[in-house]
């Protein structure tokens, strides 16, 4: 049987396979979008909205943070966080550019209805079973085959479409380790209970944080490190809750787990008509593990190098690649090194260390981590050529 043919095929409709889609679609070509879920569906994640990712959606989308938040996606606003430990020290802070908290199951699924009104065909419950990079065709596991000038991998961090160019050896994985597991749970807000703002600790579990991060009607609390011998991250999590002091009930809550790219970042984000965005680029935060931004921001740049390249869709990784490594691997890189100075020491330092810079420097912290600076050397950033 032929395959069906497609501009674009796109897998995974999560943020970064929507905004693709949107793009794409909204240009005029044939974009078809699969996901193994229906959507809505449920999505773990604290939600966290920097400064830049308004900035991004504002952008790409043209919707404003008023409209957004008349669509329901924002369920929590706050001008300030906090930097904790497990001995009960804390450090709070007020904020220039407030964070947004959002509901990823309910976000995501706005993202994809923008990227269907703009014309991108969606197909849920059709995950990619196997892929041929050469003639870049994919099967699903409903046994329908496409045919596509470019395939864009947007399917998480067990993205199929990066394993099988690795396995062809079509990209190199990075050597460093740069994956974490991450786990949560969802304890019922009580008055007094929890911070209302976001809470990061530290302390708690080696090469990693927690979190405590607010919304309506419950807390999400969370953990991700890098994995340690030895150690379970589920005893350290089921400590954290005890350390908080939740009630006994509370304490075992039911878990959720998750992989998380924590500096698994490529260099070259795909190979021959194959890109990769997002998680299946390893784009997180390799310090904090911010992936929303990530999300939109590269498969921004990649939307724009398919359509730059349509007539020889060959190009469209050396153009990606290129305004990749301008735009966003720096960014990797050096939030990288400075995790890699902070991990060194022992957990019941890390805590100490960050609190100091940001008694020092509170203003260039904030500005770093909302994306006004870049985490190179906290210079003040300049636009990034689109």
């Amino acid at each position: 049987m032929d395959p069906e043919a497609c501009d674009v095929l796109i897998a995974g409709a999560g943020p970064a396979g929507s905004t693709a889609a949107f793009i794409l679609a909204g240009r005029g070509l044939k974009v078809v979008l699969l996901d193994r879920s229906s959507f809505p569906r449920p999505k773990l994640c604290g939600g966290l909205l920097t400064w830049k990712t308004v900035q991004s959606l504002e952008r790409i989308f043209q919707v404003s943070l008023r409209a957004l938040q008349s669509a329901g996606l924002i369920r929590f606003e706050t001008r300030r966080y906090t930097v904790a430990d497990r001995c009960g020290h804390a450090l709070t802070r007020r904020l220039d550019d407030p964070f947004h908290l959002v509901d990823r199951t309910s976000y995501d699924a706005f993202w994809l209805r923008q990227a269907v009104s703009a014309g991108a065909e969606f197909h849920a419950g059709a995950a990619v079973a196997s892929l041929d990079p050469a003639r870049c065709e994919a099967l699903t596991d409903s046994g329908r085959r496409w045919r596509a000038r470019v395939v864009i991998g947007a399917d998480g961090v067990d993205s199929r479409i990066r394993q099988t160019l690795a396995s062809a050896g079509k990209l190199r994985p990075p050597r460093r380790p740069g994956r974490a597991s991450a786990l949560e749970c969802f304890a019922p807000r009580r008055p007094g209970a929890f911070p209302d703002h976001p809470t990061i600790y530290f302390g708690h579990v080696r090469r990693g944080y927690a979190w405590s991060f607010p919304g309506p009607a419950r807390q999400v609390l969370g953990i991700a490190a890098l994995k340690s011998p030895g150690r379970r991250l589920q005893d350290d999590f089921r400590r954290f809750l005890r350390e908080l002091k939740l009630p006994e009930p509370e304490r075992r809550l039911r878990l959720h787990g998750h992989g998380l790219p924590y500096g698994s970042y490529l260099k070259t984000p795909g190979g021959g008509n194959m890109l990769l965005v997002g998680d299946a680029a390893g784009l997180a935060d390799p310090f904090l593990g911010e992936g929303i931004y990530y999300a939109h921001r590269s498969a921004e740049l990649a939307a724009q190098a398919v359509i730059a390249a349509f007539a020889r869709p060959e190009a469209a990784l050396a153009l990606y690649r290129e305004s990749f490594r301008r735009c966003l691997l720096p960014e990797m890189r050096y939030a990288w090194a400075g995790r890699q100075v902070i991990f060194a020491l022992p957990p019941r330092l890390y805590y100490p260390f960050l609190s100091l810079f940001l008694r020092l420097a509170p203003k260039i912290a904030e500005q770093t981590i909302q994306g006004r600076r870049s985490f190179r050397w906290f210079r003040l950033k300049t636009p990034c050529p689109r």
